[in-house]
């Protein structure tokens, strides 16, 4: 894995590339690169293992030269393939324990929709959560919502940091940031924009002065 002993998680924007409004992964992750983000996540739902393994190791080639972290969302094999940083797990994926297992000290990340399923994950050896929706989100209405409220209370119960993810919009930066999460995941509201290199720059200008 491409990540050993304890990896010091950047805060900021925490990128997630997508095959969404015409991009491909490679060029999703070249705008948030370019616009300073120093963690992306490879996320990908349909691809055969073998192209996934393909793409995710030039991902981690973009990263390596920007010096960014680099996560695959789902998939510990993936992750291992293309000497990712580390994994992102959801609820129904692998569990964190065996994944931790066969990582052995690479960064995971968990997903977290109640400050339950986030002490539960801390427990279980998360390095990070991925916490929300905080927002109703259009990228997965599915979604429960957790809400500002909700995610107040699950940083009350756990020392990791925490990532807000789900209806991220930039005028929510600041607010997040002084409740204390160590950043904010976003999709949408950059990938849509009509020029989204200057939102995903907007984003990390919003961070840095909230």
């Amino acid at each position: 894995m491409g990540s050993r002993g304890n990896v010091r998680l950047p805060q900021g924007v925490y990128g997630i590339t997508t095959r969404a409004w015409g991009f491909t992964h490679e060029r999703s992750a070249q705008v948030l690169l370019e616009a300073g983000v120093k963690i992306i996540q490879y996320r990908e739902k349909s691809a055969s293992a073998k192209e996934m393994i393909g793409e995710a190791r030039k991902l981690r080639e973009a990263c390596d030269s920007y010096g960014a972290l680099f996560i695959v969302n789902d998939r510990v094999d993936v992750a291992y393939a293309s000497d990712a940083d580390g994994v992102h797990l959801g609820q129904e994926d692998l569990p964190l324990d065996l994944a931790r297992r066969l990582l052995g000290d690479a960064v995971i990340g968990a997903s977290a929709s109640t400050p339950e399923e986030g002490l539960v994950a801390e427990r279980e050896g998360a390095s990070y959560l991925g916490a929300g929706s905080v927002f109703p989100s259009s990228t997965k209405p599915e979604e429960r919502v957790l809400g500002i409220e909700g995610l107040k209370n699950l940083m009350k119960l756990v020392k990791i940091p925490v990532y807000a993810i789900g209806g991220i919009r930039i005028e929510g930066v600041g607010l997040l940031k002084s409740i204390g999460v160590s950043g904010v995941a976003v999709i949408s509201a950059i990938f849509a924009a009509p020029d989204p290199l200057e939102r995903a720059r907007a984003f990390v200008r919003a961070w840095q002065s909230g």
